[in-house]
């Protein structure tokens, strides 16, 4: 009976012994930085075992960890292995699983949960060596890469997903694509869309049969694609070439990184081609025969002259606008949103060299009735990564100019005749370099 107690006794030891080692395990497991906050735009918290944080830029993410953007916040995540996520305004995306060990990426296993918003996923090294073991899902359907640059909106009535670079396979959740799987589904209902298919979204609506392959300028409503989307879809490729481990995986991310975005511009203009512009008021005219790298927005000053006046202008950017239609600007009160219609950016480097840069997405509001202005915008250069554009300042409510108010994000801009567009010109010192570019906004 002694003998019997005693392998009793040390039974329980073992099981105890054990247990505590796979707490310990788990608890380590959880703490586990497997990403940081490299841009944080407006308002944003971190959900993390019951309890809530602000998100700041170079907070670090864990497996679990939920992230909720408000209508003003804007999330870019770079991950151990040099994968980037930018989580878009009203948002809410989990990160359920990411493990990535550099010396057997294969055995990587990453999943993602967009319960709703918008998100757009640059792979990594984890996915590229084991794209059978990356999953995204959402309330319908689960996504699986080839390695891949995509874009995914979702809630839990539809599914909207573009690409840009590689391929995904989009299946609906069912019985036979699970949840908790890993990687695509290959099952009858599973669609692949990829990047050469240009200017078309791959959308799959509650309750139907299958995923429809639709022209991203035939969207309706909301699965609407924006054109401000179109412009965060061209943005981070370069902030690639700074996430990865060691300088031969940057080197190459940074080849992969020009020639996509190259790709991503021409299929940019493909899905845009057909797509009828609205009416402008305001246009952005350039001084000089030189056009600076990156600027796509301008157009010579004599052809922006034609029938309008400049309002605000720095030297090479000037805004023009028309003067024939009715003038609103005295009677405008409230508050009035702004999203991004278009941008263009470049960046001055400490020799002087000025290179292409990105405008990733911002926000602009106009308080007509207190005479004052907000924004913020997300600027990506290959040399310097993603920088936060911000500014405040006064408007003129008889002119429609606005400037910033002596910060040290320097921006001047307009709006137009009838308050439904604004654009505005901005600078930034970083270093002993500069960021500068142009804005176009729309209510």
């Amino acid at each position: 009976m002694m003998s019997s107690l005693l392998r009793h006794t040390r039974m329980l030891r073992w099981l105890l012994l054990m247990w505590v080692l796979l707490a310990l395990a788990s608890a380590v497991r959880a703490s586990t930085s497997v990403g940081e906050v490299t841009l944080c735009i407006g308002s944003s918290q971190i959900h993390r075992e019951g309890r809530s944080e602000s998100v700041t830029k170079g907070y670090s993410i864990v497996s679990g960890d939920v992230i909720r953007t408000t209508a003003n916040g804007h999330v870019h995540i770079r991950f151990v292995d040099g994968a980037l996520v930018s989580v878009r305004p009203d948002s809410v995306l989990q990160v359920v699983e990411y493990r990535y060990d550099p010396a057997n990426p294969s055995a990587s296993l990453i999943k993602f949960y967009l319960e709703t918003g918008t998100m757009r996923g640059i792979s990594g090294l984890a996915a590229q060596a084991a794209r059978d073991k990356f999953r995204l899902n959402t309330p319908l359907v689960a996504i699986g890469v080839k390695g891949t640059d995509f874009v995914t909106q979702a809630d839990a009535k539809r599914a909207v997903v573009l690409v840009n670079q590689g391929a995904i396979v989009l299946a609906p959740l069912d019985n036979t694509c699970l949840v908790d799987g890993f990687g695509p589904c290959a099952t009858p209902r599973a669609r692949e869309l990829a990047a050469t298919m240009n200017g078309m979204a791959l959308v799959y609506r509650q309750a139907a049969r299958e995923p429809l392959l639709q022209p991203v300028n035939s969207l309706q409503g909301g699965d609407k694609i924006t054109p401000t989307l179109f412009q965060e879809r061209i943005g981070s490729a370069s902030t690639a070439t700074v996430v990865a481990d060691g300088k031969n995986h940057r080197r190459t991310l940074s080849e992969e990184a020009a020639a996509a975005m190259d790709s991503l511009r021409r299929a940019r203009q493909a899905a845009e081609s057909n797509v009828i512009p609205q009416t402008n008021s305001l246009i952005w005219g350039r001084w000089g025969d030189n056009v600076r790298p990156g600027d796509n927005l301008t157009v010579p000053f004599k052809e922006a002259l034609s029938g309008n006046r400049v309002t605000v202008g720095d030297g090479y950017y000037f805004l023009f606008r028309n003067e024939t239609i009715t003038n609103t600007l005295t009677n405008a009160s409230g508050l009035a949103n702004f999203r991004l219609e278009s941008g263009t950016a470049s960046y001055r480097d400490p020799f002087n060299v000025v290179s292409a840069a990105i405008v990733d997405g911002g926000s602009l509001s106009i308080d007509f009735g207190r005479n004052t202005f907000a924004t913020q915008l997300a600027v990506t250069a290959q040399s310097i990564g993603t920088q936060a554009v911000a500014a405040t300042g006064t408007i003129d409510r008889t002119t429609g100019v606005f400037l910033s108010n002596g910060a040290a994000d320097r921006v001047s801009g307009a709006v137009s005749l009838d308050t439904s567009q604004a654009g505005y010109f901005f600078s930034k010192s970083v270093g002993n370099g500069a960021l500068m570019g142009a804005t176009l906004w729309r209510r």
